[in-house]
C-alpha cells in the first residue's frame, strides 16, 4: 500500500456514536479521544473512502468530518496509516486535552447521522 501525503485541505472522517450528538446538534468532545494508552485517534482519509464505507462494519455509527489542516493548527500530526482492510485509515497523533478535543468537535460537521 502506498502511503499518501495528507494535505491541509484533505477532509478526515471520524466515526461517531449517537451518544456523542448533543441535543443542540453539536458533537461532544468525547468523540475525539485518542485510543486508550496512545496519542493516536483513528480517522479515514476522505479521498480514499466514503462516509458509508467508513461505517460499513459499524451500523450504528455516523461520521463527522474535519480538515487535516485544522487538526494541524492544534499541534496534531496527521498521517496516512493504511491497515490491511482499510486503505483510507489514517491517524491524528498528539495529546488530546479536553480543550483540544472541544476545538476539534467545534470544527467538525456531522455528515452522516448515527442510527439508534
Amino acid at each position: 500500500m502506498t502511503i499518501q501525503l495528507i494535505l491541509d485541505q484533505d477532509e478526515l472522517f471520524r466515526r461517531i456514536l449517537d451518544d456523542w450528538i448533543q441535543e443542540n446538534g453539536n458533537i461532544s468532545s468525547a468523540a475525539f479521544q485518542n485510543t486508550s494508552n496512545t496519542n493516536d485517534m483513528s480517522v479515514n482519509l476522505s479521498r480514499l473512502t466514503t462516509p458509508e464505507e467508513t461505517v460499513s462494519e459499524y451500523p450504528h455509527c455516523g461520521v463527522a468530518s474535519f480538515l487535516a489542516g485544522f487538526a494541524r493548527k492544534l499541534d496534531q500530526k496527521v498521517l496516512h496509516d493504511p491497515i490491511l482492510d482499510n486503505i483510507a485509515h489514517s491517524t491524528v497523533r498528539g495529546k488530546k486535552t479536553k480543550s483540544i478535543r472541544k476545538k476539534i468537535a467545534e470544527g467538525s460537521t456531522v455528515i452522516l447521522s448515527p442510527s439508534k
